[in-house]
């Protein structure tokens, strides 16, 4: 049978998820802030008795951007929190939507909740930490200018492609940024989603092997089959060879966690209204 999509079912369902897990998020967004402080904290710490090139390595490893996906990869594996539980599934299960919208409304809103508090996460977590420079240049006539604050010690340093300073390739810029990211990105959600249904509690314990094999197979095929020179020559080519090795594996994985998502019903009488 066919199931039927209703999109005003999802946006019910959605504002359901964000009733009952918005205490969840507060706290997963308030752990973040203070990784983001303890981190930069610690290696101010580090900095004022051991040299840069001493602790190099050790500043690669905790890096802001480990951090930041490392946070949004871990809970695409918890997406599905109610499966983890038998009264939690069977009040999940029952709720008055078909199986394909709880699922797309699911991985939408997660998808989508969970960047937006990392990204939000990060920037307040910097921002804390960037207080005595903001100090210094607003009160203090420090060198450093606002706009070299946000964008450097606040931003990821990867969105300083957004700057209007970029002039009139802003929008190209940002769009084809935009458009990597969602690629290179999407895989390894995907990923994380399979193996967060499959397992349901330690799903990214084993997406995490996974994760580095297909990097090494990509490194393998785009590196050093291919090479960086042809890849240069035929910049569109790759881009599309890039865009299926990406997305036709990340179509497979979303359908196959769907399919698993579908054999996790329980048999229930009861149902959950969203209102």
């Amino acid at each position: 049978m066919k199931e039927t999509i209703s999109f005003r079912r999802m946006w019910q369902l959605t504002r359901y998820y964000w009733r009952t897990e918005k205490k969840t998020y507060l706290r997963l967004f308030l752990g973040l802030v203070a990784v983001y402080v303890f981190k930069s904290v610690f290696f101010w710490f580090l900095g004022r008795y051991f040299s840069i090139e001493s602790i190099r390595y050790f500043l690669m490893l905790f890096n802001d951007e480990w951090i930041f996906w490392g946070f949004i990869l871990i809970s695409m594996a918890h997406m599905f929190p109610w499966l983890q539980s038998k009264q939690r599934a069977t009040t999940f299960l029952a709720l008055p939507a078909s199986n394909m919208e709880k699922f797309l409304s699911r991985v939408v809103y997660a998808t989508l909740g969970i960047w937006l508090l990392a990204f939000v996460g990060r920037a307040t977590g910097n921002g804390i930490t960037a207080i005595p420079a903001l100090i210094d240049t607003l009160f203090l006539n420090g060198k450093l200018t606002l706009s070299w604050i946000l964008q450097r010690s606040i931003l990821p340093a990867t969105w300083t492609i957004f700057s209007a300073d970029t002039g009139g390739l802003f929008i190209l810029w940002a769009l084809k940024f935009l458009l990597l990211t969602g690629l290179i990105a999407i895989w390894p959600w995907s990923l994380f989603t399979l193996f967060g249904v499959l397992f349901r509690r330690n799903g990214w314990l084993w997406a995490i092997p996974v994760l580095f094999v297909g990097v090494f197979i990509a490194y393998l095929i785009f590196d050093v089959s291919i090479g960086h020179t042809w890849l240069v020559q035929h910049n569109t080519l790759f881009f599309l060879l890039f865009s299926a090795f990406s997305l036709l594996p990340a179509a497979f994985n979303y359908w196959l966690s769907y399919r698993c998502f579908s054999r996790a019903q329980v048999v229930t009488n009861t149902s959950t209204r969203l209102h």
